[in-house]
């Protein structure tokens, strides 16, 4: 029961921006390049994986308040794991990834080391980029959105970058920081009490929702000038339920405005990877199944 405490602490089902990203992006890089999908890309997944655990390990140490206070269910706050634990498990999980990295090249090293970096500046005080609005946008658009889709290809030269698809991380990079924005609102009330200043409380909700439809609407042009037809779909479908929202406050409408656009990249990963798709389906069983036994509660909850 130990070991899975901390695999569920690591929050999986928060990963699959990570994988989903991922492998829409390895998609769209193995119609150029003829490559397909092998162990060393799965253990890339696993790689990254890693780093982010190791992220939200630091990020549930530094937000054991407002988590208290916005009714987050908290390994640290139920007494499971102790802050002194998380660290230490913050430590394997960036020690391996880091370890590994230079047997993919330099180039992943960069990448991964980047990742180590902001995960840590993104929680850890003083700098707690999380509680800086721009600075908490930026890093999970660039952590996320720009650098998991540079992970795809790992041995990048000047002579193979065309390979790459740079308007894939352009489009990730603003679909992210719309994601991040939108999240940031059902959280308001908890975040302006215990004296976080996310973008949902600085600017309130009516204009979060109208920043995250910009730079959604920014991320359909980029889909429409890289002619990924599939990729404007599912902007254009986040830009109507979240515009449905900024018109019609409805709670309900409001959460499904944030968790929508990483729905449908989940769905389009596993369009291109049905393995990847029946994956999750196991993962939300055995996340219900661990979160009902361990703590009496149902979760993840469909609606």
């Amino acid at each position: 029961m130990r070991l899975l405490d901390f695999l569920f602490a690591a929050r999986p089902l928060l990963h699959l921006p990570v994988w989903s990203i991922y492998l829409v992006c390895f998609h769209y890089h193995q119609q150029l390049s003829g490559d397909s999908f092998g162990m060393m890309n799965l253990l890339m997944l696993v790689l990254l994986s890693l780093l982010v655990s190791g992220a939200y390990y630091l990020n549930q140490i530094s937000d054991f308040r407002s988590d208290q206070l916005n009714d987050k269910l908290g390994f640290i706050q139920q007494g499971i794991i102790g802050p002194n634990q998380m660290w230490a498990a913050f430590f394997v999980c960036t020690i391996v990834p880091m370890a590994i990295a230079p047997f993919y090249s330099a180039w992943i090293l960069v990448v991964f080391a980047q990742l180590m970096l902001f995960g840590i500046l993104y929680s850890v005080p003083p700098v707690s980029l999380m509680n800086r609005p721009l600075s908490g946008m930026f890093v999970n658009a660039y952590c996320f959105g720009w650098l998991v889709p540079l992970t795809v290809m790992p041995d990048i030269n000047m002579h193979n970058a065309g390979l790459l698809g740079w308007d894939n991380p352009l489009y990730f990079f603003l679909a992210v920081s719309a994601i991040h924005i939108l999240t940031t609102i059902p959280d308001i009330e908890g975040d302006r009490e215990s004296g976080k200043r996310t973008l949902g409380v600085i600017l309130g909700e009516r204009k979060a929702k109208l920043f995250g439809l910009l730079l959604l609407a920014l991320s359909v042009w980029v889909a429409v000038e890289s002619q990924h037809a599939l990729l404007v779909y599912l902007s254009l479908i986040s830009v109507i339920v979240v515009g449905a929202s900024a018109v019609i406050p409805w709670p309900k409408l409001t959460l499904l405005a944030a968790k929508l656009p990483i729905l449908l990249t989940t769905l389009l990963a596993g369009s291109f990877y049905p393995v990847y798709f029946l994956f999750i389906v196991v993962l939300i069983i055995l996340t219900r199944v661990y979160y009902l036994r361990r703590f009496n509660l149902v979760y993840p909850r469909l609606g």
